[in-house]
Parts: C-alpha cells; sequence; structure tokens
C-alpha cells in the first residue's frame, strides 16, 4: 500500500506562476495538483506523456494543438502524446487542476528529487 499525508506532497514550481504539488506517484501514472495564476500566460509546450485532468477551481483558456477552449470549474480534459498545449487561468483568481500523466513526469520528478538534497 502506498499513500502520502497531506503537506507530505513534494513541490515544484513547474514554470514562472505555475505551482505544482505531486499528489502521488505509480509504476504508470502520476497525479498532481496544479495551481495557476491569473494572467500569466506562458508559452506552449509538449511532452511524450498522455495527459488528462479536471478543473477544480477557477478557470481559463485551454489550447491543444491550435484549438483553444475556455473551460470552467469541472471541466475534464485530454491531451494526447505530444500535442502542443497549454493553459492560461483567466479571471482575478488562480485556477486550480488535478492532473494525471501516464507514464509519470521523469523530469518533475528529477526537480522535486534535487530539492530534497
Amino acid at each position: 500500500m502506498k499513500t502520502v499525508l497531506p503537506g507530505e506532497h513534494p513541490t515544484l514550481e513547474t514554470v514562472p506562476g505555475r505551482f505544482g504539488e505531486i499528489i502521488i506517484v505509480g509504476e504508470k501514472a502520476m497525479m498532481m495538483r496544479l495551481t495557476v495564476q491569473p494572467n500569466v500566460p506562458t508559452p506552449p509546450h509538449s511532452h511524450p506523456h498522455e495527459q488528462m485532468g479536471i478543473v477544480l477551481e477557477g478557470e481559463g483558456t485551454l489550447y491543444i494543438d491550435g484549438e483553444e477552449k475556455h473551460i470552467t470549474q469541472g471541466t475534464s480534459f485530454w491531451v494526447p502524446p505530444n500535442a502542443a498545449h497549454n493553459f492560461d487561468a483567466t479571471g482575478d483568481k488562480p485556477a486550480v487542476l488535478c492532473e494525471c500523466f501516464t507514464p509519470p513526469r521523469e523530469d518533475y520528478l528529477e526537480i522535486v528529487a534535487d530539492q530534497m538534497k
């Protein structure tokens, strides 16, 4: 059995204005909570991981491979591997997303491992 208690989740700033909390990591998937500050746009990026998530709080614009859609609390989404994508929070408060990556994001895990040294 694997559990992670509140307060024990590793955290990282994925890019300026975006703060990740790695909730749990398994053999083939990773779940994290991402808090995105409003009106801090960042360029699209891509990675080989399949990604899906849900907006827990707030709202914003989701961009995937040239398409864009305004999404709000309760909206779920899927990003295929290697697709150029981004999410920009809009409004006057941060957006909070719960996201899952498969396989786990090695780059994020390396960052938090380095922080623990």
